[in-house]
């Protein structure tokens, strides 16, 4: 397959990292597809939901020295492949990840003229959603469209006013219904809530909205007052007897604190992601509570799903086997963000050999760190 030929690395400057971001967080195609940068061209950057200034200097490097097929496996194929599929504005699937991948080739790509099918492709399928779209009462659903909106966060700031209206029109429509429509999901303290939360911090931040912000800021309060019990459990564990569904609410989670700390700073994130509950309890004790039977779970067995609240469990494939942590490295490689002993658990529990470069989701969220 033709490599890529860059021939300008992106216009930022790549800074310094640390291994650790700033402190530590926790406790703990074919020849058609080649690509031709000019001299002189420069990435554009915004604040987005999905990478810092420095992360996307770090994706110019990689593009720049000799981890460039790496970024064309990950982005470019992906975001080529997308360019001739057509909007399927009935059910997402993995339309949310090929957007994504469109807007980051977009920022990635400093020959403008290259970049550009890439923001077309990417606002039309945009807009084919905010033309038909109306949020429903299952955010388990609805979080389906977490990548959706990550992937506006990159582009928003270059695509057209008019267009801009209009799919912002569309976000500000469903943050409301979720706030309008809260009670549907408040009195489920469950991982229900934790996606609504998520989801209302995305389109807050994009829109930066106030009303929503305001509204989603201490609905989480309530919410890890809810969620979270002693020894670090969560309500997800505790109604559902599973470490699968432990896992999935703290996927929200990650993906809030990442959010956070893209829009706020470094320091908000940090403070969310210690800040205690009414018992004192915070997200790192979920993961001191998970930790054993993640990485050692020959000593720590946990039969999942025996004791669920949830009836329908009992028919699951899973139901009364030993919980196995490979099913749940996809969180993971969200909370590596925020915690970096999760690049630890991914060696004992993929492989020693995992690089950062296993799947677009890791890699993202690893760039903060120097690996």
């Amino acid at each position: 397959m033709k490599k890529l030929s860059y021939l300008a690395v992106i216009g930022l400057v790549v800074c310094a990292t640390s291994c650790k971001k700033e402190e530590a967080r926790g406790t703990a195609a074919t020849g058609k597809n080649a690509i031709t940068q000019v001299i002189g061209d420069s990435a554009i950057f915004s604040k987005n939901l999905v990478f810092s200034a420095n992360a996307l200097s770090k994706i110019g490097a990689d593009l720049a020295g000799s981890n460039q097929a790496q970024i064309q496996k990950l982005i470019t194929n992906p975001a080529f492949a997308a360019l001739t599929k057509t909007t399927n504005t009935t059910t997402v699937g993995n339309q949310g990840t090929d957007l994504k991948c469109l807007t980051l080739q977009w920022a990635i790509s400093p020959g403008r003229d290259t970049a550009t099918k890439y923001l077309d492709k990417a606002k039309s399928n945009l807009l084919a959603w905010a033309a038909v779209n109306t949020p429903n009462s299952s955010t388990p659903s609805e979080a389906a469209f977490i990548e959706i909106f990550e992937a506006y966060s990159i582009i928003r700031s270059a695509i057209p006013a008019a267009n801009k209206t209009t799919i912002d029109a569309w976000l500000k429509k469903t943050g409301t219904y979720y706030i309008t429509n809260a009670a549907n999901y408040t009195n489920r303290k469950n991982n229900w809530e934790t996606i609504r939360l998520n989801l209302l911090y995305d389109i807050g931040y994009i829109l930066n909205d106030a009303t929503i912000l305001n509204h989603v800021k201490n609905a989480y309060n309530v919410q890890l007052n809810a969620n979270l019990f002693a020894g670090g459990k969560t309500e997800d564990y505790i109604n559902r007897d599973a470490f699968a569904y432990h896992a999935y609410n703290l996927y929200f989670y990650a993906r809030i604190l990442r959010a956070v700390s893209l829009y706020d700073g470094q320091t908000a994130g940090n403070d969310l992601l210690n800040k205690k509950n009414n018992i004192n309890i915070s997200l790192p004790n979920t993961m001191t509570f998970w930790e054993p039977y993640m990485i050692d779970p020959a000593n720590n067995v946990h039969l999942e799903f025996v004791n669920t609240g949830y009836a329908p469990d009992k028919t699951r494939s899973d139901y009364n086997k030993p919980y196995n942590p490979s099913s749940t490295v996809y969180v993971l490689d969200q909370l590596v963000y925020s915690f970096p002993q999760v690049i630890d658990y991914e060696k004992i529990i993929v492989g020693a050999n995992t690089t950062r470069f296993k799947n677009l989701e890791y890699y993202l969220n690893t760039l903060e760190y120097n690996l």
